[in-house]
């Protein structure tokens, strides 16, 4: 949690990407889902988000579309960059 804001940190044999938290549908946490195939499924409803976009994968509809971070990594450390502040944070 930065400033009030859920950020879920997922590490894929993609890459590392970073995602809203917070579930669009009802608000659960969805950095406690299951990461399966490039998505997190949420630990309530088992909605499923495409962690390199946030698209909600189980309808057509983007109003229920996760917000998505962009994600460096500098000597191991995880850096996300946050649409509020003009400097990058370091979350781990």
């Amino acid at each position: 949690m930065v400033d009030e804001l859920w950020i879920g940190i997922f590490s894929t044999d993609e890459g590392i990407f970073a995602i809203d938290a917070m579930c669009p549908h009802a608000g659960a946490n969805l950095a406690k889902g299951i990461v399966c195939e490039g998505a997190v499924s949420c630990p309530v409803h088992h909605w499923r988000f495409r962690l390199s976009d946030g698209v909600y994968l189980d309808a057509n509809d983007p109003r229920f579309n996760a917000k998505i971070y962009a994600v460096r990594v500098e000597n191991e450390v995880v850096w996300v960059e946050l649409d509020k502040q003009p400097n990058s944070i370091r979350l781990i």
